[in-house]
């Protein structure tokens, strides 16, 4: 027969190998939670080794933009100075046509006057010497 010793014996023995049994299983657990945050981490730098790369291409695009906005501004500048150019001209040609309709108007007046001076004599000579 056994004795109580040899059962309290197999009953501690039980016991440690069914604690370890659960120990065994709970660092497996661990395990398998430590393999997929390492997925985990793997996947996350994956997607910042995009997200870089998708900032170095807003960069680059942001820099083209400014190049852009750049020759923008020198056009606007050369066309502003092109306007004011065409503005200057355009008021000494009005200038200009107001002498010369002025002028116009001189010719013309002249011109009257000397038909109608040509017409009275014209006239004076019919007259006085019919």
């Amino acid at each position: 027969m056994k004795t109580v010793a040899d059962t309290d014996l197999k009953r501690l023995e039980d016991l440690i190998i069914n604690g370890q049994k659960a120990i065994e299983t709970r660092f497996t657990a661990i395990e398998t939670r430590f393999t997929a945050i390492e997925h985990s981490i793997v996947e996350i730098k994956a997607d910042i080794g995009e997200i870089k790369a998708d900032i170095g291409e807003i960069k680059a695009d942001i820099k083209e933009i400014k190049q852009d906005v750049k020759s923008l501004e020198i056009g606007q500048a050369k066309l502003t100075e092109r306007v004011e150019g065409m503005d200057n001209r355009l008021k000494i040609v009005e200038g200009s046509q107001k002498n010369q309709i002025w002028a116009l108007i001189t010719i013309l007046g002249g011109s009257l006057i000397t038909a109608s001076v040509g017409l009275l004599i014209a006239i004076l000579r019919f007259v006085f010497f019919k």
